[in-house]
Formats: C-alpha cells, structure tokens, sequence
C-alpha cells in the first residue's frame, strides 16, 4: 500500500523524529566544544554515541518507511 506522499502521518512523525536526533546529536557536540574551550573535563563521549544511534535509528526507520511505502 502507497503511503499519500507528504500527508502521512507516519511519514511526518517519523521525519520530526529524525529532525530531533539530528538537532540532539549537534546539541551535544556543541556542548562537548564549549566545554573544550572552557577547559572542563567533562567526557562527553558516552551522551555522543547515545545521540548518534538515537540519529541513526531514526534515519533508519524513515528510510525503511519510504522503501516500504514508495
């Protein structure tokens, strides 16, 4: 069954999933630079790869949605 383009709802909810993982994933890259120009020790390491899987997933799951939908 043909997903109606841009008035899928999934399609929407899972595109503004992935929006927030990209948005979440800079956001803590950022914060790790900033806290590099400060000086702190902060390892930021772990909330990065969390954010980058939390990013990967979501693409994933559009990607799949648009393959399985057309």
């Amino acid at each position: 069954m043909a997903c109606p383009g841009i008035a899928c709802i999934e399609k929407q909810r899972l595109l503004r999933e992935f929006i927030s993982a990209v948005s979440y994933y800079h956001k803590i890259q950022s914060a790790q630079i900033e806290s590099l120009i400060q000086g702190d020790s902060f390892d930021f390491e772990p909330e990065i790869a969390e954010a980058a899987e939390r990013r990967e997933q979501a693409k994933y799951a559009v990607i799949a949605h648009q393959q399985e939908h057309g």
